[in-house]
């Protein structure tokens, strides 16, 4: 007994007489949770995603298409992005002081003239960076609860008419042929900015992620 005693009380003056001791637990693919003691930090534990989902700095935008395309749409976005004026089957928000460089995500929502929510976006796959110097980089196709979806990520020419200042520019989105009281239409949110401008195609792949219709969440693309 009087060495079990001893050696704890040993332990205690060791622990609390060197500071730069450090306690790291973590948790690893398999096997128990360890305990360590060692004389300098260990790796910090993995921090857990935010509850909501939503990248770190960003929060919910939700617009509504209105009564002709009755579709709620949401993604994460930034403080410091601005919505403009626009119409209910159109909301535009922009960030930059300049035309020439502004940053633009549009959420848009026209009537479907094709058979079905696939061939919608079969034509705007077929019909989409189409000009010279424009390219896919990644993409993916799949089914929706009511319709189809095309995501992507990829780089408009300078002859595109949805470059910004007829410059190479990034795009990143989504097209949705879409099914709703009764009607086909096509949704489209659209991400760009300037090639060039890396630090905006960072934020859109955290951004893309994140759009959902109608609460559903509308698969992105690996990126490469």
């Amino acid at each position: 007994m009087r060495t079990v005693v001893a050696g704890t009380a040993l332990l205690g003056v060791v622990l609390s007489g060197c500071s730069a001791l450090q306690f790291r637990t973590a948790e690893r693919d398999s096997g128990p949770v360890r305990v360590a003691v060692q004389d300098k930090a260990g790796e910090n534990p993995t921090p857990a995603p935010p509850e909501d989902g939503l990248p770190e700095g960003m929060k919910e935008v939700s617009v509504n298409l209105g009564a002709e395309c009755p579709v709620d749409v949401s993604l994460a976005m930034a403080d410091d992005w601005s919505e403009g004026t626009g119409t209910d089957a159109f909301h535009s928000f922009t960030r930059g002081a300049s035309v020439a460089d502004r940053d633009v995500v549009a959420i848009t929502c026209t009537q479907g003239y094709d058979e079905s929510p696939q061939s919608v976006v079969d034509a705007k796959k077929k019909f989409a960076f189409s000009e010279q110097g424009s390219s896919v980089i990644s993409q993916r196709t799949g089914s929706l609860a009511a319709g189809s979806y095309w995501s992507f990520h990829g780089v408009l020419g300078a002859s595109e008419i949805l470059a910004i200042d007829q410059k190479p520019t990034s795009m990143y989105g989504a097209r949705i042929g879409y099914k709703t009281n009764g009607r086909l239409v096509e949704i489209g949110v659209e991400m760009r900015a300037l090639e060039s401008d890396t630090a905006a195609a960072d934020e859109f792949k955290k951004m893309l992620p994140t759009v959902t219709l109608d609460d559903e969440k509308v698969p992105a693309p690996r990126f490469k």
